[in-house]
């Protein structure tokens, strides 16, 4: 005989969370992993770090759910949580001289990694070169496909500054891509 499981929303996990049930706990990691762990990836450009990251963001989730006053808000609140993990390394890089001017740019020019590259292969490499606070705002929006408003709460900005940001990403990605593909 199959069991059959009823599949719950996030506000009714995190209900019975309140409640002490500690299977909704793992249900909702079951559910928003991937996309956390996808996140902290493609922002730090380092798997064991975004394993990390992607732990600690499932373990300040739990230490601090009764904080979170919108059910429904979950998801932005979750992304926060992760987003400050990532911050945190980004910014440990940072004292550690790893990164500097104001360019968008990480790197000067990614064109010798790339030449042998496929199209995608070329996409993912721009990406991870992309200073941190344009390539965030790119994923949040293109990958997980979150709105501008889940964006700015995300990030702390207002919608107009998400909206540059993605701007500023985009062309410098086409700016960029222009090399391979004219």
């Amino acid at each position: 005989m199959q069991k059959e499981f009823a599949v719950r929303t996030d506000t009714e996990l995190i209900q019975l969370l309140h409640q002490g049930d500690r299977q909704a706990f793992a249900d909702l990691y079951e559910h928003h992993k991937s996309a956390i762990f996808r996140y902290c990836q493609r922002m730090l450009n380092d798997s064991g770090a975004a394993e990390d990251a992607t732990q600690e963001t499932f373990i300040k989730m739990y230490a601090n759910i009764r904080l979170l006053q919108k059910t429904e808000s979950f998801l932005s609140w979750l992304f926060s949580i992760a987003r400050n993990e990532v911050m945190m390394h980004i910014r440990k890089q940072r004292r550690n001289g790893a990164q500097g001017n104001d360019d968008v740019w990480d790197e000067t020019t990614p064109y010798e990694l790339m030449v042998s590259a496929e199209t995608k292969e070329i996409v993912q490499r721009l990406l991870q070169n992309l200073k941190s606070e344009y390539r965030e705002v790119l994923l949040l929006r293109e990958y997980e496909q979150l709105s501008y408003a889940q964006i700015a709460e995300i990030t702390s900005n207002t919608e107009s500054s998400v909206k540059s940001r993605l701007f500023k990403a985009r062309k410098a990605l086409t700016q960029r891509l222009k090399q391979y593909y004219q």
